[in-house]
């Protein structure tokens, strides 16, 4: 809720424009984020999962100098932008060279807290990091439009949360992890890591090539048009995080696959009544946060359509607590190169329909072959 109104907002304050290079911005840091050790969540709350405690302290200096990876590629994002002078966009990638570490190293908390089985405390600091960030934003918002000053308080709102919540309840924990165990959990980040780079990539080339091919306004209307049905989609996701400790205990994987078909059919009546009823809603939501958008609706619409495809996270999170590396290498690579192709295909060839029926079109294809990948796991 609290990132749909500071969306709202930051839509209606800032011309398409300024809010397309806004969200642009936001990719780019997700982008450059992705070359780092992005799979040490998974292993952080696998570890917590199974009680060792104190895997997430011994992690803070290897993901320090992984990390690094970010600074590289938003510098060479900074000096591609300062040769075609654009300062605004160089600008924006010096900040995020200079912040995103620092939210990439302290973002682990939650899920070392959800693996601990302390979901009260990790939806606490979730819940205080969405409003906390959101009131800083819409704060700045009343007194400057500076793309660059808004960009700048988003990331070190970020940063200054993570490390306090890092700070607050990270366990000091005395006994050192197994050297087995420790090999083996950050050999599968590491693996993990690997998968995020493609995946992350392809699920923000989207933002990329609507803001290269078809302009910043272009992309104004694209993300609005999106920002619900995925807050939708990232409430679900969290499913993923209460499913995977669970499954992280079990040992016996036939059993986990009876027990699939059972919560995907639960989940898939659940989302499809939400699906339903958010395509009936959407045009009076739209009506009141985004009064200037109206052609925002229909995409949003369609958009919807995806829902059902989410039950997804069930299988997958049962790849991940087994550490199917194989399985999961084999998902990431083949939907990431599919969601590339049909995404450049269908975004030439319709605009922005094309970039939503090609997210549908890849989610349906990610179902199936995640699904299908399970099947096979013996």
């Amino acid at each position: 809720v609290s990132g749909i109104i500071t969306t709202a907002l930051l839509a209606n304050y800032l011309s398409p424009t300024s809010y397309g290079v806004y969200r642009y911005l936001i990719g780019l840091a997700i982008i450059f984020s992705s070359f780092s050790l992005t799979g040490l969540g998974q292993s952080i709350l696998q570890t917590a999962a199974k009680k060792y405690y104190g895997f997430y302290a011994e992690t803070i200096k290897i993901n320090l100098v992984y990390s690094l990876g970010i600074t590289a590629a938003a510098v060479g994002g900074a000096v591609y932008y300062f040769v075609f002078k654009n300062p605004t966009l160089a600008i924006g990638c010096l900040l995020i060279a200079l912040f995103q570490p620092i939210i990439n190293i302290y973002q682990y908390t939650p899920a070392f807290l959800q693996g601990s089985n302390r979901f009260k405390e990790s939806t606490i600091i979730q819940s205080t990091r969405a409003i906390t960030t959101s009131l800083i934003s819409i704060g700045v918002l009343l007194i400057t439009k500076s793309i660059v000053i808004l960009f700048v308080t988003y990331l070190l709102s970020n940063a200054l949360i993570s490390f306090v919540t890092d700070f607050t309840y990270k366990l000091k924990v005395s006994e050192p992890t197994d050297k087995k165990i420790f090999n083996k959990y950050i050999s599968y980040a590491k693996h993990t890591s690997v998968r995020n780079i493609i995946a992350s990539i392809s699920n923000r080339l989207d933002t990329v090539l609507v803001f290269t091919q078809l302009g910043a306004a272009e992309l104004a209307i694209y993300s609005i048009a999106t920002i619900i049905p995925e807050q939708i989609k990232g409430s679900f996701k969290n499913l993923a995080n209460l499913l995977l400790p669970k499954y992280a205990k079990q040992e016996d994987i036939s059993s986990l696959k009876v027990s699939v078909v059972k919560r995907s059919l639960q989940l898939f009546v659940v989302l499809t009544v939400v699906m339903a009823l958010y395509i009936v809603v959407a045009p009076y939501l739209y009506q009141i946060l985004f009064p200037t958008y109206h052609e925002a609706i229909l995409f949003s619409q369609i958009s919807a359509l995806a829902f059902p495809t989410f039950i997804l996270l069930i299988p997958y999170s049962v790849l991940q607590s087994q550490l199917a590396e194989a399985q999961l290498h084999r998902i990431t690579l083949y939907s990431s190169l599919f969601q590339i192709l049909t995404l450049v295909g269908f975004i030439f060839a319709f605009g922005l329909l094309g970039a939503i029926i090609a997210k549908i079109v890849y989610r349906v294809f990610l179902l199936i072959l995640t699904y299908a990948y399970l099947n096979k796991k013996t």
